[in-house]
């Protein structure tokens, strides 16, 4: 049995996360919301090799996974290298930053809650 046409499918299929900065965005990586729910916000970020985001804070909680590439997180003194397979969460108002090593991408979401 299908959904009705005005019912919102249970689920979201999110693909392209890992798609590479083929555009000539500066010092800065390319920022791409994918999704955006009452719950959550997904967002790429690829950078090029040498590209930094610079410390900052989300008013929410983060989670950030590798997904291409080799990106530096810094947080609390610490940095870890983010590669496919690997994450990390942090808490809301938290300062940290970001630094391309090489051409890679993360995906980064944005826990809001309901």
């Amino acid at each position: 049995m299908s959904q009705p046409e005005s019912s919102p499918e249970p689920y979201t299929y999110l693909t392209e996360l890992n798609a590479p900065n083929e555009a000539d965005t500066g010092q800065k990586p390319a920022i791409k919301r994918i999704n955006k729910s009452d719950s959550e916000t997904v967002v790429r970020m690829a950078f090029r090799a040498g590209q930094v985001m610079a410390e900052h804070m989300a008013a929410h909680p983060i989670l950030v996974l590798g997904q291409d590439g080799a990106i530096d997180f810094t947080v609390a003194g610490t940095t870890v290298r983010l590669e496919p397979g690997t994450a990390i969460r942090v808490d809301a108002r938290t300062p940290h930053s970001l630094r391309a090593e090489t051409d890679g991408t993360v995906t980064l979401v944005i826990v809001h809650g309901k």
